[in-house]
């Protein structure tokens, strides 16, 4: 019963991550660096890179609309170093045609090499940089400076350097390229724009990290799942299989390995089969599609129900009775076929987690999650089982199967229910149904999490339950950890009472849907008081007309555009810089951000007097006007909202994710990136007092 207690926070660390990234910036471009020594005192330095099949960086004259970033070769400040001419760059340059924008943009593929000439007076150390952009025909990527040093050693004597034109401070050399005429391929395309990366937003950071997100998550569901009754009942089970039909305890370790790796090889190989079904395009399409939520609401209420104990979920018997005669052997072969059985005959038990994991897997938009959260899931199923032969001892330690397997399977059974509100309330939000308004859908979860806890406190029964334990005056009573467990789901939802009326619930935000869907929302009337955007100002009678029949802002007093052509003319006509909110219905980060930061008073305050705000919906399902209908670069005809903004996205910021926040000035120039989700306040005050100073309107 005390692995109980772990469930909540590891469940909601999975869920958490399950609704929320993209290649990584080294799998798609890798840079060395050299030095060659010229004469007495003379150097060549040569930075080069790599890039993958079908992405590009831009020449130092990347043309376009001057929101691209041309790739520069920088070089620190160093006494004894003097730079001699430009830096060369030795790569073919291509030139691509936007004629529906009427630029052209300069690039390079596969490989390109950037040479200096310079002198040195001394042995020493030259440290440099990069500044960048990869791109493909869909998006671009932050890139932080690459950063690089050489070491420039074996000068014979000490040369009188020419000091006026060390390099005494950071210098950006100049890059000189020729640029081969362009030849066009049918169906190239060029991402028109890129996105400035903001210093310090550790965007290498977070891509590194998305795979170990995808096996953390991946982890916690394989342990949850082991937990279950299909699993867990078989641990003492199989340990004592192997330990006692072997002739010697390191063959039975050795079999029991085997096991265990041949556990996390079939795991993984259905994770291979998930990367191989959905590329990177395909896994955002898909999860914004109304056929895939509603597809995943079906089967978390399913699967929910399931777990309630209203009926098993299984494979085919004879699938595991084929495999099971197989397995009856010594060889490995034989073994292998026992994690098939057990990988099988569990499926009852790990469906619901398994599909949990394809679903964030397809969420996190990122090519070899398959393959690592199915690793991960693999893993924390088979480790028990390693362990135990490793150390037999540990079988006495682990808790007895018994009703406490059976009440962690109905607790993921109420989560799995409450979970399919979140998919059921995408389609909702998109299509504009009103179903599952705010006050309804939070509603819907407070009567689930209440059910939850009275059921942990025995009073509610459900079909495989045992009858709770008898203390020695034959009186049921429950045990510490199952009461504590009781008391967080009851204190969970007391804690979304308030919602009800408009509490922020922050802890809850991304879960929920938006809340301009609130009839009665006491808090943002209250916040719009506070930050005085609720009282009329001079607005040159500009107001948001087109689509606003159907979208609502979610900022407090904030009076939102959903056209990107009318928040233009209206940034114009009031002379603001424009902040363009790319966001989404079902985006959990957005939601995020929307109650941790662009809903605190000083924000609403400064975007309420200094700004033109625009909220573009990439996953709105409303068709357009015919008038409205247009190609998208790929050919495909566009006729929603959400179509527009995403191809707007891709086409003239080089994005594909949401939240994406791009400040821009009355010409649609962007003045600053200040890029996703980055709950912190003061970061987003700060770039927009920076984007105030930068910002000049039209006609100064």
């Amino acid at each position: 019963m005390k692995r109980l207690l772990l469930l909540f926070p590891l469940l909601f660390v999975l869920l958490t991550a399950a609704f929320g990234q993209d290649d990584n910036v080294k799998d798609v471009i890798s840079w060395k660096s050299a030095v060659q020594k010229t004469g007495d005192s003379t150097f060549k330095v040569t930075v080069s890179a790599t890039i993958k099949k079908g992405w590009h960086i831009y020449t130092a004259t990347p043309g376009g609309d001057g929101s691209q970033i041309p790739t520069k070769v920088s070089f620190s400040k160093n006494p004894n170093i003097r730079l001699s001419g430009k830096v060369i760059a030795d790569g073919k340059a291509h030139t691509e045609e936007v004629k529906e924008l009427g630029f052209s943009i300069n690039y390079y593929e596969n490989k390109v090499s950037f040479s200096q000439e310079l002198v040195a007076s001394a042995n020493t150390t030259l440290k440099g940089s990069v500044e960048y952009q990869v791109c493909n025909d869909e998006k671009c990527l932050p890139t932080p400076l690459e950063k690089f040093q050489v070491n420039i050693e074996g000068l014979a004597t000490t040369a009188a350097p020419d000091t006026s034109s060390a390099v005494t401070e950071d210098t950006a050399a100049t890059v000189s390229t020729t640029v081969t005429p362009p030849t066009p391929a049918s169906g190239d395309t060029v991402s028109k724009a890129t996105t400035t990366t903001v210093a310090g937003d550790g965007s290498q950071d977070l891509e590194k990290s998305s795979l170990w997100q995808l096996f953390i998550a991946g982890f916690i569901a394989g342990f949850i799942a082991f937990i279950m009754p299909c699993i867990y009942a078989m641990l003492p089970i199989t340990v004592s299989f192997f330990t006692k039909r072997s002739k010697s305890r390191s063959q039975g370790i050795k079999n029991a390995v085997f096991y265990s790796l041949s556990i996390i090889l079939i795991f993984t190989a259905i994770g291979a089969l998930v990367t191989l079904l959905f590329s990177e395009k395909t896994m955002y399409e898909l999860s914004t599609s109304m056929g895939f939520n509603l597809f995943v609401f079906i089967l978390f209420i399913v699967f929910g129900i399931s777990l309630l104990g209203a009926f098993e979920i299984t494979l085919p018997a004879s699938w595991s009775s084929k495999l099971d005669s197989k397995s009856n052997t010594n060889s490995f072969g034989g073994i292998f076929f026992m994690a098939l059985v057990l990988v099988i005959v569990s499926f009852s038990c790990t469906s619901a987690f398994i599909s949990s994991l394809i679903v964030y897997i397809v969420k996190s938009q990122n090519s070899l999650g398959g393959l690592v959260g199915f690793f991960g899931f693999g893993l924390a199923i088979a480790l028990p089982f390693a362990l135990c032969a490793f150390f037999p001892g540990l079988l006495n330690n682990i808790a007895k199967s018994g009703g406490w397997l059976n009440t962690v399977k109905v607790t993921m059974g109420f989560i799995e229910l409450a979970m399919a509100m979140k998919f059921l309330s995408n389609i909702d939000l998109q299509y504009h149904w009103h179903l599952l308004d705010f006050e309804v859908y939070l509603s819907i979860w407070i009567i689930i999490f209440g059910l939850l806890g009275v059921y942990l406190l025995g009073k509610i029964r459900f079909s495989h339950d045992d009858d709770l334990p008898k203390n020695m005056f034959g009186h049921s009573y429950l045990s510490v950890p199952r009461l504590i467990f009781a008391m967080a789901s009851l204190a969970f939802a007391v804690y979304m009472i308030p919602g009800l009326w408009g509490a922020p619930l922050q802890g809850i935000s991304g879960f929920l849907p938006e809340r301009k869907t609130l009839d009665f929302n006491i808090h943002d009337n209250l916040i719009s008081i506070q930050a005085n955007t609720a009282a009329k100002d001079d607005d040159g009678g500009v107001h948001p007309v087109k689509y606003t029949n159907t979208l609502k802002s979610e900022l407090p007093g904030i009076p939102s555009f959903f056209d990107y052509h009318e928040a233009l003319a209206a940034s114009k006509k009031l002379g603001k810089p424009l902040l363009l909110d790319f966001t989404g219905h079902s985006c959990v980060n957005c939601r995020k951000m929307e109650r941790a930061v662009l809903s605190k008073p000083e924000v609403l305050a400064e975007l309420k007097k200094h700004f033109v705000v625009a909220s573009l919906y990439c996953d709105d399902k409303t068709v357009m006007a015919e008038n409205e209908h247009f190609k998208a670069k790929d050919g495909s005809t566009i006729t929603t909202i959400g179509g527009k903004n995403l191809e707007l996205e891709i086409t003239k910021f080089g994005a594909v994710a949401q939240p994406l926040y791009i400040f821009v000035d009355s010409e649609g120039n962007v003045i600053k990136n200040a890029g996703g989700f980055v709950p912190d306040v003061q970061r987003f005050l700060n770039i927009m007092n920076e984007v105030k100073e930068a910002y000049k309107a039209p006609g100064k």
